[in-house]
């Protein structure tokens, strides 16, 4: 998708040079818009009209600011807001999406010191993660504070025009799903259609790869710098912010490390109920850890769910492969390092570990990287469902 984008925009916008004064304009009104919005949320709308009205005399160009002007006016003049209107221009009724997407978003985990309950566990050598919520537009970052995931910040976001849960290449849709940034486009290497920069995600992962989801060129990236709004459905798929955002979120990432997590609506929870999640998740890879260690190959095998899958195996042959090898054992020794543990998106009682597994026995030493899918099954039990070394 990508590859013919870039061709295309380097030959319309090969020629046209943009000028700092333009870059630093975009990000100043940006920057100033964000003031108007701060206040709004703070209950100071007597400033944050004065900042609009500011903001839609030195940039005449940004309309979203004078649509914010428009509509804080008309509430302190105590007329009917603009933005409940509706309109036939498909551009207004785009700047008017974006408005109420950044103005009503409400920081619930800030009020009522919430954890996202779709993060287990974030090892050591994660510092931060993304949590992008597609309903509300808004990418949260999260800290990791010595495994607790504390949201520290949070910014509003494009997706795809198509909406979310992407399914098939071309269908315009932002993915749902846990993703690693796997590399850093530079402004440099890129059309100005993407901004200062793009940080691409790993979709297809080996999770859609099994539910048949097809598709290519996902990234977080930034606009145009002559573009001073993006509504929330405005991308081919990928998540899309200012400039002066993808600057901020630049400190944050570690490529190939910061898992970015993709839901529809972000579930928040209390830090008690979060820290009892995060116990029984952890038992669940103890007592695997245990079970392959115990050499009993009937108990290692019930830890499978009879419809496993890896890149060599189905279940059939997993019980084959462990019945064959596990005789030639004497000790098995499993060692667990940098755990990572997700509740996965959009599939009920799937729980999603990443780790680096070392192991040795009397005949074979190893260590790898491995991605397991938990299923929690009828009978209440834990069984991996998908594995991927």
């Amino acid at each position: 998708m990508h590859i013919f984008i870039i061709l295309i925009t380097l030959l319309v916008f090969g020629n046209i040079a943009y000028s700092e004064e333009i870059i630093s304009t975009n990000e100043k009104a940006e920057i100033e818009l964000l003031k108007i919005l701060d206040h709004m949320r703070n209950g100071k709308n007597e400033d944050a009209l004065m900042v609009a009205e500011l903001l839609s005399k030195n940039y005449p160009n940004f309309k979203l600011g004078k649509i914010i002007y428009a509509d804080l006016l008309s509430s302190y003049l105590q007329k009917k807001p603009l933005l409940g209107s509706n309109s036939k221009d498909k551009e207004l009724n785009d700047l008017k999406s974006e408005a109420k997407a950044r103005i009503n978003f409400d920081s619930v985990y800030k009020k009522n010191d919430l954890l996202p309950y779709s993060i287990i566990q974030l090892s050591k050598n994660v510092n931060f993660a993304f949590l992008i919520e597609l309903t509300k537009s808004r990418l949260y970052v999260v800290k990791n504070n010595n495994g607790v995931p504390e949201v520290i910040a949070d910014f509003y976001v494009s997706i795809g025009k198509g909406g979310f849960n992407k399914v098939i290449s071309g269908d315009n849709k932002t993915p749902v799903g846990i993703y690693k940034i796997t590399s850093h486009l530079i402004d440099d290497d890129l059309p100005e259609l993407y901004g200062n920069g793009a940080y691409p995600i790993n979709y297809p992962n080996v999770w859609d790869k099994k539910n048949n989801k097809t598709g290519y060129g996902i990234w977080i990236h930034g606009v145009p710098r002559d573009v001073y709004s993006r509504p929330p459905l405005t991308s081919e798929g990928c998540v899309v912010t200012s400039n002066h955002t993808l600057k901020k979120l630049s400190k944050y990432i570690s490529i190939r490390n910061t898992p970015v997590i993709l839901v529809e609506n972000v579930k928040w929870i209390k830090r008690n109920i979060w820290h009892e999640n995060n116990k029984n998740a952890k038992n669940v890879i103890e007592f695997w850890e245990k079970t392959w260690e115990s050499l009993d190959p009937h108990n290692f095998i019930s830890l499978h769910s009879i419809n496993f899958k890896s890149d060599k195996h189905d279940f059939e042959k997993r019980v084959a492969h462990i019945l064959r090898i596990i005789k030639k054992k004497k000790y098995i020794n499993v060692k667990i390092e940098d755990l990572n543990l997700f509740y996965y998106p959009q599939n009920k009682n799937v729980i999603f570990s990443y780790f680096r597994q070392h192991y040795e026995s009397n005949n074979f030493k190893t260590s790898s990287n491995k991605q397991l899918f938990w299923k929690k099954e009828s009978d209440g039990k834990w069984r991996i469902i998908l594995e991927d070394t």
